[in-house]
Order: C-alpha cells, then structure tokens, then sequence
C-alpha cells in the first residue's frame, strides 16, 4: 500500500459516503389527517372572522342607526326619568331640558346628544346618561357652583343675572336659594364674548374663587360686606379690586399670598376704627406686600382733621399683632 492511499483513506469520513435514500411516501391516512387539519383552521379562521363582522355591525347599527337597532332589539317607552345631582337642578329641569318625545323607546335614544344637551346648559358641569330598562332614563348630574354673579343684557331685554363659576363659565342659574344668591358679589370689570349660544369662559376666576373662598372662611364679617369685585386690572395689573359697604376700594394682588392680604386687611379695618379721631377708610392697598398704604377721609363733623384725603401706611407692631382668633 502507498504512502499517498493510506493519507487518502486516513483524511476520509462517513459524512463523505454518498446516501441516496428515497424518502417515505405519505401513507393515505396521513394526507386524511393532513387534509382535516387544514379544513379545522379554515373552518376556525371563518368564524373568527364572522364574529369580528358581527361586532362591528353591532357596534356601528349603536352608533349610527338607532333606528335599525330600536327595531331589532325590543324595548319600552321611556316612562321615567330619575336624576341624581350634587346641586339644586330636579327632574323637571331635566326633563324640560332633554324634551323627549312621547313614545320613544330607550333603545332609540342618543345618549351623548342627550348629555351635551344637559351640559350645553352651563350649570351642568358633568352629565352621564344611562338606559335603565325596561323603561327609565337615569340620569347623573355634577353642577357648578358660582362663585360670583353678573348683570348681563342679552339683546334689547332688560339686563339679567347671569352667574360666574370657579372655572370662568357664565350660566343662567336655577333654582337657586335667594339667601345663598344675595351674598354672592357682583362682577365688574368684565365684557363678556359670545361663545355660540352662550358666553365665552370670564378669565382669572380661579384667582377670584380663591381670594373669596379665603375672605369668607378667614373673616367672615368683612366678606359679608363685600358687593363688588372689578377685574378691571386683573391682566396689565395681577390686582383685584373689592368694593365693600366700610370700604369702597381693597386692592388685592393676584401674585400674593390671599391669606396673609386678608389677614392685613382684617388688622387695618379694625385699628381704624380704634383710632381717636375716626376716619371714613377710601382705599387700602395690599398689593404692595409689607407697606400697606391706607387712604382716610375725615367725617364731615370732625373739625380738627383736614377734610382732604391722606395716605399713610398702617403696620402693627410686636405690642399689637392680633392672635390667631382674629385670623
């Protein structure tokens, strides 16, 4: 044997034989088994598919054709409506407001027509709408809760009282108690917009909701006479001015601190009247931080003091600050 045959048998392996192998024919049963499997995905695949075009026609046939879906689906008249609120609105607002047809069934109504109806309104601040069968409309309100109040001339009728909310919405309100109404302020200082059918939301309410909610919990007595907040300067400025019953101009700064103007505020009107000759307050200016400047007019039957008008800043001292109580 040469040396050349034996590398050659040496450097050669079983993956070199060649193996020529005819694979198994599928046996009969197989290509059964084979066919049945397909026809199962197939017949699978067509119901999936089925049910998919089913929910679709549902959905749409609810959102677009009621009608069609009212002659499918049996349902009653509506022959109730129920209203839950947080505010003074009742079940005959609601029904005057949504005017529902006599006859209609619950399945032919259009909720979200029916609640942007409710909310169009401007007291409704969030409206849910629900079918109750066999044959009640339930009905879900959060109202607004104004902060402030307008008069406002709509056409050529005489001027309306129209209320303000926290987030600026101008509404006409119902049912609301007089008691609660009288001491609410006047807005001043406003031209309102027209917004389709009604007002364009009044700007930097936030700020007045904010500085009434303080004067009214921190000193009641001197928010009880309050009559009118101007937002005049409120957008050149950051002031809002108050005109109450004692005092016919307070000027807040939106940028301050609202408890500590009114607290200011509270300590100036009582030292003035305190003081030995009594002045009329004109104007107290808390917009300016620390230095509050105080304007006094003498009452007319007050020889000893000039009769012009005086500006001086009223600040306590250690000996004087008023505790907590009349906070």
């Amino acid at each position: 044997m040469s040396a050349d045959s034996a590398t050659a048998r040496a450097g050669r392996s079983w993956r070199e034989i060649r193996q020529e192998v005819t694979p198994r024919a599928m046996s009969r049963k197989g290509r059964f088994r084979q066919r049945l499997e397909w026809l199962k995905i197939s017949v699978l695949t067509a119901i999936v598919g089925g049910l998919a075009g089913v929910i679709y026609l549902a959905v749409h046939t609810w959102l677009d054709d009621r009608a069609a879906l009212a002659a499918i689906v049996e349902s009653d008249p509506v022959r109730q409506v129920s209203v839950e609120t947080d505010g003074t609105l009742n079940r005959k607002w609601v029904e005057d407001v949504l005017a529902l047809p006599r006859g209609t069934t619950l399945m032919e109504l259009d909720l979200p027509a029916l609640r942007d109806r409710l909310q169009s309104t401007g007291q409704v601040r969030v409206a849910v709408v629900k079918r109750s069968f066999p044959d009640m409309l339930a009905v879900t309100l959060q109202e607004r809760t104004p902060v402030a109040r307008m008069q406002v001339q709509v056409g050529l009728g005489p001027p309306r009282q129209f209320f303000v909310a926290k987030d600026g919405v101008v509404y006409d309100g119902f049912n609301y108690n007089p008691t609660m109404v009288a001491t609410l302020p006047w807005l001043d200082g406003v031209r309102l917009k027209r917004d389709g059918k009604g007002f364009a939301p009044v700007a930097g309410m936030d700020a007045v909701a904010d500085l009434l909610v303080t004067a009214q919990l921190q000193a009641p007595l001197l928010y009880r006479d309050w009559l009118v907040v101007s937002l005049a300067h409120l957008q050149e400025r950051d002031e809002i001015i108050v005109k109450s019953q004692e005092i016919p101009e307070i000027i807040f700064s939106r940028t301050e601190d609202f408890f500590k103007q009114v607290a200011r505020l509270d300590y100036i009107a009582d030292r003035a009247r305190q003081l030995p000759q009594p002045g009329q307050i004109q104007s107290i200016n808390l917009a300016l931080g620390g230095q509050v400047p105080v304007k006094l007019t003498t009452l007319p039957d007050d020889p000893a003091r000039p009769a012009n008008p005086s500006k001086f800043p009223l600040q306590p001292t250690n000996s004087q600050r008023k505790g907590p109580r009349d906070l």
